[in-house]
């Protein structure tokens, strides 16, 4: 493993040497395309915790006495976090999972601990200029009817969150981070944009992703829920769009 740090230039810019104005999550994901080669200290109030990073990939963590893995789990779900950037260490590689994989397990268990209370998904509306148009609006409804889906998030072309029924909107932001890096592959492998993005969660549930015709559709189902039959009765209720 090299100890030689990429150029930071790309980075947020630091004060007190320390890192602010961007979640952890948002900081992982710049450092994972960034391909960075580095340490990443981490404090939350009381707790603090260590990412490394090799060549862009995350290889351990260390936090109180856990494993890297769990380490690595309970430090990306940290709020208001304190992040500071510092030159590589040598480590072996203790984690396998991606982070992106990482990042969508620790959204999800933090969805699920914010909802804990509650008996219904509320459906929110972030940009009030969407709610009367008739797009997102049947969208809501096809996918409110749908029974299999316990969350959905609606983001526009740009990017940006219209609508979601989740407790909060972390899960969302990370969507656009799976879809940028499924349209970096395609490019890569020179293939056809997919059709849709199916993945499995430890837990038995599962996200899925469809791109469409200006808007992107990321759904978390309940377990043992069937993805073809979900996209089919989303593009009939969509069909006239």
């Amino acid at each position: 493993m090299t100890e030689e740090k990429k150029s930071d230039k790309n980075l947020p810019e630091e004060k007190d040497g320390n890192i602010n104005g961007i979640s952890i999550s948002s900081f992982l994901q710049m450092l994972e395309q960034e391909r960075h080669t580095c340490s990443v200290h981490v404090h939350s109030g009381d707790k603090y915790g260590v990412l490394y990073f090799d060549n862009g990939n995350l290889i351990d963590a260390v936090h109180e006495n856990l494993p890297g893995i769990d380490a690595a789990y309970s430090i990306v779900s940290w709020e208001n976090s304190s992040i500071a950037l510092n030159d590589a260490v040598s480590r072996q590689q203790q984690i396998d999972q991606p982070l992106g994989y990482i990042l969508l397990n620790a959204a999800k268990q933090q969805d699920e601990e914010t909802d804990t209370m509650a008996t219904l998904p509320k459906t929110t509306w972030l940009l009030s200029e969407t709610k009367n148009g008739s797009d997102f609006r049947d969208a809501v409804n096809t996918l409110s009817s749908i029974p299999s889906i316990r969350y959905f998030y609606l983001l526009n072309k740009a990017g940006k969150i219209v609508v979601h029924s989740a407790p909060n909107t972390e899960l969302g932001e990370l969507l656009i981070y799976c879809i940028i890096t499924s349209s970096n592959l395609r490019k890569t492998l020179n293939v056809k944009s997919p059709r849709r993005i199916h993945m499995h969660m430890e837990d038995g549930t599962s996200i899925l992703i469809i791109p469409k015709a200006g808007k992107i559709i990321g759904l978390m189902l309940e377990e043992h829920s069937s993805a073809d039959e979900i996209a089919s009765r989303i593009n009939t209720g969509l069909s006239v769009k």
